[in-house]
């Protein structure tokens, strides 16, 4: 076994097919991994130097761990800390523990004295990356720090939707029907876009909803954000990876859900309320219980809601799983 590593943007392309095989078969294989994010990331975001990490068994890629430094001599991973909300090695459960020793052992040596720091975000506490690397870390010498920074609440789906909400709370249950019965009393649908618009249309309508649901929202996508954001979305759902719905009253978007279909589960991005004069409607909470049916129906059999520990999502049925953060200096 081998490491090669690519220092250009050139890489990802190089590495496009055996890239894709390679996140099929992934420990940890999420939108957040393919080649497709992970490139358009770093063409809106890349400040540093590239590091695609590749550990070959003669001329097959057991592996990766796309990184950068930045210019603060930081190690970091490509696809950054707010909008990704998974990283870590790309390998098969039976080769990813010698992928990061290797991967280690690489950075760790002489040729890769440029970096005098990493921070590593959001790699989950199951997939054994973090409690390997730390031990690694330690045998040099090193300062390790690692610690649960975050969680993503998610759960197993049932085969239909009936059975989800007889899961759920006596309470809760009864509250989600309520509004169900009365959104379509007023005549409110669930639109999901299946064929969406060569000019992402769809696209537009729903980073309008996003920017007129709260201050935080409108902040984030006027940072110097929004272009970044839209341009991965768009690479995305050109991927067929990338999913919008929306609820819709007449002709007026009530809220609208972005998400991920990626094998069989469903990963909740973002979201786009109108907060005006429909409020009383609940309309994410209305979208987001035909969302769980509609993930259903599509033989989705789990359900992610992603970073963050708001209350909805356990009250739609959500349990944590841990992200770690890593910091190491050396």
């Amino acid at each position: 076994m081998h490491v090669e590593v690519s220092c250009s943007a050139e890489g990802f392309n190089k590495l496009k097919n055996s890239w894709e095989s390679l996140v099929e078969k992934s420990v940890v294989s999420t939108p957040f991994q393919t080649v497709e994010f992970q490139n358009e990331w770093w063409n809106n975001f890349g400040n540093g130097e590239l590091r695609l990490i590749c550990v070959y068994d003669g001329d097959n890629l057991l592996g990766l761990a796309s990184m950068y430094i930045d210019q603060k001599n930081v190690l970091r991973w490509v696809g950054g800390e707010d909008i990704a909300d998974y990283h870590d090695v790309i390998a098969s459960e039976c080769n990813a523990e010698v992928v990061r020793k290797l991967v280690f052992d690489w950075l760790s040596g002489s040729q890769a004295d440029d970096w005098h720091s990493a921070d590593l975000v959001n790699i989950p506490q199951w997939s054994g990356s973090v409690s390997h690397w730390r031990e690694l870390a330690l045998a040099q010498d090193w300062e390790v720090d690692s610690r649960i920074e975050t969680v993503c609440p998610q759960l197993a789906l049932p085969d239909n939707f009936e059975t989800y909400l007889g899961g759920l709370g006596g309470k809760q249950r009864r509250e989600i029907r309520r509004k169900l019965r009365r959104a379509d009393a007023e005549g409110a649908s669930a639109v999901f876009v299946e064929d969406p618009s060569d000019q992402y249309l769809e696209i537009q309508e729903f980073i309008e909803l996003m920017e007129s649901s709260g201050r935080d929202k409108a902040d984030f996508l006027n940072s110097g954000m929004r272009e970044a954001f839209v341009n991965i979305l768009k690479v995305m759902q050109d991927c067929d990876l990338l999913r919008l719905c929306f609820l819709r009253l007449e002709d007026h978007n009530l809220a609208s859900y972005a998400y991920f279909s990626m094998g069989n589960t469903l990963y909740l991005y973002n979201s786009g309320y109108d907060i005006g004069q429909y409020a009383a409607l609940s309309p994410g909470w209305v979208l987001l219980a035909k969302l769980f049916d509609h993930a259903i129906q599509n033989g989705h059999k789990r359900f992610d809601f992603m970073r963050g520990d708001e209350d909805y999502k356990y009250r739609f049925g959500g349990e944590d799983v841990s992200l770690m953060r890593l910091l190491i200096n050396r």
